[in-house]
């Protein structure tokens, strides 16, 4: 097994639970409070933002595989926090607590990112470096659909031992006590089951080496840049450097790789100096490649995480297929079934009904009712179709320019989600609803076949080996930002803007988004495939697309300019004047 196998992220299990906690804790310790669930959401990303940019700097400074075993520590041990905080039902300190746990997992989650993907790229060969890499962000809505799954396995399993349905948890006050602790218990074993993975790849984490491009160019040890390769390649020794083993080695392109070659090289500024960050990042003008791949994750993460992580409620509404039901005597829960039961359905007819209870057109259902029907949404409208859309994009991946197919994927999600606003305001709470569910579905199926997944892979390619992790980790943060910006829309639209169809308004503003993260996508970042063209002896051309190294990525925006490529909108909007005025000025002269 490669260093490259083992790096499958064990945290997007633990960001994505929150999905199925979160109906749980508003039933035990905050019903009727819907600002709880944005605290707890909003904290965790604001962690995730911490860890990325403080993960993504120490690892360009001390090695990538140390940082690598002190965030799985993170995520073990707040995984513990979370699935312990407070003792249980009824102690008034729950939210803080539970809170702050989250907040610390968010900073191990957003650590993975960088160090998953930047460990990934450069063990990787040049021609597997993109499926690798893909392989790695399938592991996201894999963890959302194990997480949804080990919540239904509790469920099951708790009203099997309890009879939780029969029970009527939720609508009737003569079990509630019993009901609120055994549902408080489901949530912690589902978070707490989150530190399985981690702990499995803790035991992985003894195999892992920094990738001997990183100990070459920044830490200048050839010696042991060559015994870590070897270990995991077996390339034997050349006579004037260190061969990279067939196929490109890690993160190369074949043949030998010479200590002072690469990267800062010998001589050049200390990484992090200030005279090295404002040759590479101002004088070079390479902010440019950061601008682009921290805008286009920031552009995609509002509109995926606007209807992905706290979407219970969305859910519900998008497969409702009729209006919400008025609470009133006509409804059978209105009265107890039980003998000296009292029903708590009457009390929602002045208080609306509580934050757990998100499927307005049933509101006789029960806890256990909620959390099966939720879990059944969830995964036919988002994890099934974001699972083949990751599996189709492993495929594709070498087959299609990366750079041209994530500006052609953010288009296509502008397109996706004006047709899916527009359906939706026509067929909301109606018989036609399920279209709406479809496009969703088709909408993250795009998404991890394109935008989502290249938002990923491309700032682990772009960037030189002393500042890859560091970009990458910024480049996520402004994700995970725009993540907490989409959240706080949808509260807003929520709380403000009271018309039963007003997801529809959520769909058009986010296709917004989508078309500037094409814009930025076409002016800012560089091609990371050259296309090449090869002879057959019976007179045939072969196109293809060639892989370019991460070396050969690395020398920025210079090299793409000699290239032909042209970076930044300025440039790009030049070269089409000129190209219009010099076909005018053809058709002139022609006529």
């Amino acid at each position: 097994m490669s260093n490259a196998d083992i790096k499958t992220p064990p945290s997007r299990y633990n960001l994505f639970a929150t999905n199925v906690i979160l109906a749980t804790l508003s039933f035990v310790y905050f019903p009727n409070d819907r600002w709880c669930g944005l605290i707890i959401n909003v904290f965790t990303l604001l962690g995730s933002v911490c860890g990325q940019l403080l993960f993504g700097y120490l690892a360009d400074r001390y090695g990538r595989t140390r940082l690598y075993g002190i965030e799985l520590v993170l995520v073990i041990v707040s995984t513990i926090g979370v699935a312990t905080s407070s003792t249980g039902y009824g102690d008034m300190s729950f939210l803080a607590l539970f809170t702050w746990w989250r907040f610390v997992m968010g900073v191990g989650i957003g650590a993975e990112y960088p160090l998953s993907a930047i460990i990934t790229a450069e063990w990787s060969s040049t021609q597997s470096r993109a499926s690798m890499l893909s392989s790695v962000f399938l592991m996201q809505p894999v963890g959302q659909a194990l997480a949804q799954l080990v919540g239904l396995w509790v469920l099951v399993g708790e009203d099997n031992a309890h009879k939780l349905h029969e029970m009527q948890c939720g609508i009737n006050s003569l079990h509630d006590e019993e009901c609120k602790k055994i549902i408080d218990g489901i949530w912690r074993i589902v978070i707490g089951s989150g530190a399985i993975p981690a702990l499995l790849a803790i035991i992985f984490r003894f195999f892992l080496y920094d990738c001997g491009l990183y100990t070459l160019e920044v830490k200048n040890k050839p010696g042991i840049a060559f015994r870590d390769t070897q270990r995991v390649y077996g390339a034997p020794p050349s006579a004037d450097g260190i061969a990279m083993g067939a196929g490109g080695g890690p993160g190369g392109g074949g043949g030998v790789v010479r200590s002072g070659s690469l990267g800062l090289g010998l001589g050049a500024p200390i990484q992090f100096s200030r005279d090295d960050l404002y040759n590479f990042f101002v004088k070079d003008k390479n902010w440019h490649y950061l601008l682009g791949t921290a805008m286009t994750w920031f552009f995609l993460d509002v509109s995926f995480y606007g209807f992905s992580l706290d979407n219970r409620g969305t859910l519900a509404d998008l497969w409702a297929t009729t209006s919400k039901v008025d609470i009133d005597p006509n409804l059978w829960c209105w009265n107890s079934t039980f003998e000296n039961g009292t029903s708590l359905v009457r009390g929602w007819a002045n208080t609306g009904l509580p934050t757990w209870q998100t499927d307005g057109t049933q509101p006789c259902n029960t806890i256990y009712e909620i959390l099966l029907e939720q879990t059944k949404q969830y995964l036919l409208t988002v994890s099934i179709a974001s699972i083949a859309g990751s599996i189709c994009f492993i495929f594709a991946v070498n087959r299609i320019p990366r750079r041209q197919w994530l500006t052609t994927s953010f288009m296509i999600l502008t397109v996706l989600f004006l047709v899916t606003g527009g359906v939706y305001y026509g067929v909301a709470q109606k018989q036609g609803a399920p279209v709406t569910v479809v496009l969703v579905a088709i909408c993250h199926f795009a998404f991890n076949f394109g935008a989502n997944t290249l938002t990923f892979i491309i700032p682990a390619e772009i960037f030189p080996t002393p500042y890859r992790c560091t970009c990458h980790g910024i480049s996520a943060a402004a994700g995970k930002i725009g993540s907490i910006v989409a959240v706080l829309v949808v509260y807003g639209i929520n709380q403000g803007y009271k018309p039963s169809n007003r997801q529809g308004l959520v769909f058009l503003l986010f296709a917004t988004f989508m078309a500037l993260g094409a814009v930025f996508s076409w002016a800012y970042l560089p091609d990371i495939q050259r296309v090449r063209e090869e002879s057959h002896a019976d007179g045939r051309r072969h196109r293809y697309l060639e892989t370019l190294t991460l070396e050969e990525l690395g020398k920025g925006r210079e090299r793409a300019r000699q290239e032909g490529e042209l970076i930044t909108i300025r440039d790009k909007f030049t070269d089409i004047r000129r190209r219009s005025k010099r076909r005018t000025s053809s058709t002139t002269n022609g006529a």
